[in-house]
């Protein structure tokens, strides 16, 4: 519907959310050069499946970027950031933008040899730095990198946030936070590189503990998480058809045998991609129950608790919290039971 206005670029929506009616919340972006008032008025007089739109213009963001400390643009920390980010995408990836990262992850010379040679750098030098020495071929391949968790996957790398839902995001729509200005003072670098950036990142990070794993494994059973073997086994099963006695035919090809176990060899020979298929179904099914962050049902919302009626007192006006609403000062005897106030109990004065 919005991709018939010019200038449109993409929309993005929020859950719904069930303690409000299951209003749900969208953010629509066009171009620049498009009349985005204009836009906004025909949306407001369609309606969406009898829901009414109610669009509004989002006021444009003073700052778009925010910076991060200078002292990432150093060519140690370029490479940290390299090898960690790249982690995000598993282990084993054929995506386009880790082309040949492996040859960014080397370093140029073996730590024995510069110890041995008196060049290895003291660890108080390595851990605080006064001047920025930049790399830009590998500041280059770490930019796509961050680009690209933060486009396609809502990572904001030096944030170590993640912001799947445009209003979740620090100021909404765009935020992104890069690397500023070379610092002007000494810095330690012991917090921008290595662990102390991996324990930020860790829940973007494959590699989990053994026993988190197996605990991850006995719920992920309860979902019912598929077995290969046994899956391949029930499509197998689903297409031999016993016809009469030492008779049976497989529906895949229409071909008859004599007996089941024919059947079968059939199948894997000559129907191989069909194997695969089933192979693929599991593989899919399973990835998204050990997803963390698949969709979910939402929970129900919670009954409010009955409030008692609001407490009212000549020139005084009072929910049943203390000051919740109202002007002054509450009347001396709010916060006496009614036992008491029926009893005509009078406060002592001071």
């Amino acid at each position: 519907m919005c991709s018939r206005y010019d200038g449109f670029l993409r929309v993005a929506l929020a859950d719904p959310q069930p303690e409000r009616r299951w209003l749900r919340r969208g953010w629509v972006t066009f171009k620049r050069d498009a009349n985005i008032k204009e836009i906004c008025w025909n949306l407001n007089n369609i309606r969406l499946r009898e829901c009414e739109l109610g669009a509004i213009v989002n006021r444009d963001l003073s700052r778009r970027i925010r910076p991060v400390n200078g002292i990432t643009a150093h060519k140690q920390v370029v490479r940290s950031d390299i090898r960690i980010s790249a982690r995000t995408f598993g282990l084993v990836s054929n995506n386009p933008v880790l082309h040949n990262i492996t040859d960014y992850l080397i370093e140029e010379a073996p730590a024995e040899e510069e110890e041995l040679l008196g060049l290895e750098p003291s660890s108080e030098s390595q851990d605080a730095v006064t001047t920025v020495e930049r790399d830009e071929g590998l500041i280059a391949v770490l930019d796509r990198i961050i680009l690209y968790l933060r486009v396609v996957h809502s990572v904001d790398y030096y944030n170590h946030c993640e912001y799947p839902n445009e209003d979740e995001m620090p100021n909404r729509c765009g935020i992104l936070h890069a690397r500023g200005p070379p610092p002007t003072a000494k810095t330690d670098m012991t917090q921008f590189i290595g662990a102390a950036v991996e324990a930020k990142m860790v829940s973007f990070l494959p590699e989990k503990p053994r026993e988190e794993k197996d605990k991850n494994e006995s719920k992920l059973i309860g979902l019912s998480l598929k077995d290969v073997d046994t899956e391949i086994d029930k499509f197998v099963q689903a297409n031999t058809r016993e016809l009469a006695k030492d008779k049976w035919l497989c529906p895949l090809s229409g071909k008859k045998f004599k007996g089941p176990d024919f059947v079968r060899k059939h199948i894997f020979n000559k129907h191989a991609e069909k194997i695969e298929e089933v192979k693929k179904e599991v593989e899919f099914f399973n990835n998204y129950l050990k997803d963390p962050k698949r969709p979910m049902l939402a929970e129900a919302p919670q009954p409010k608790r009955e409030e008692s009626p609001a407490f009212s007192h000549p020139g005084y006006v009072y929910s049943n919290a203390y000051g919740g609403m109202g002007y002054g000062r509450p009347p001396p005897y709010y916060n006496q039971s009614f036992a008491q106030r029926s009893r005509g109990y009078q406060p002592r004065t001071r």
